[in-house]
């Protein structure tokens, strides 16, 4: 068995940064002057919005669900650590998922105000965000994750059941690219 793990076991090459993509989105409905063609340019982005936010928050999930696999291994050197070395900035490293929470409440306004629908924001996805949200700042944002033995894990996680399975699933998902998939493993860790 090999005594070390990759950070990322593939999430980044199949995620978008989901606040470029929401500010080139609605740049793009700004540009239109008129209400009817504002909503109408909305009605044509959305399911390409949501397609962003479950993707994003099944990334979050991903992590978590990695970090716990990998920290179940013992004692392992962590290779291909973007973070490792840098300074940690908090404000910097939490932008993201800050931009991510402010957005699900801008959405479910957007949705009523363009479409006349209402966007259900799944309570999962706040308790994905909220815990990620700990995960990172436990973590220093990574710069010292070396070995499995500097990764924190939040206490509200659960110990993995069948920690193999998870894994299977996660390379599974990574090879088709389908991160939403991992949002069927919540249960599993939260």
């Amino acid at each position: 068995m090999s005594n070390s793990v990759l950070f990322d076991p593939g999430f980044a090459e199949h995620t978008n940064i989901l606040s470029a993509n929401i500010e080139y989105i609605y740049s793009g409905i700004s540009r239109f002057k008129n209400l009817g063609q504002k909503k109408t340019q909305f009605k044509i982005y959305y399911k390409k919005i949501i397609d962003l936010v479950d993707n994003n928050i099944a990334f979050y999930l991903g992590c978590l669900l990695w970090a716990s696999y990998i920290k179940d291994l013992g004692t392992k050197n962590i290779l291909n650590n973007p973070s490792l070395g840098e300074v940690y900035d908090e404000d910097a490293t939490l932008k993201e998922i800050l931009f991510t929470e402010k957005y699900l409440e801008q959405l479910k306004k957007d949705a009523k105000y363009y479409l006349g629908i209402d966007y259900d924001l799944k309570p999962e996805y706040e308790k994905i965000l909220s815990v990620y949200k700990d995960f990172i700042i436990m973590n220093k944002g990574f710069v010292n994750t070396k070995t499995t033995d500097d990764l924190f894990l939040p206490e509200s996680l659960k110990k993995l059941d069948n920690p193999e399975k998870v894994n299977e699933e996660i390379h599974n998902v990574i090879k088709t690219g389908e991160l939403k998939k991992l949002l069927e493993l919540y249960g599993t860790i939260l």
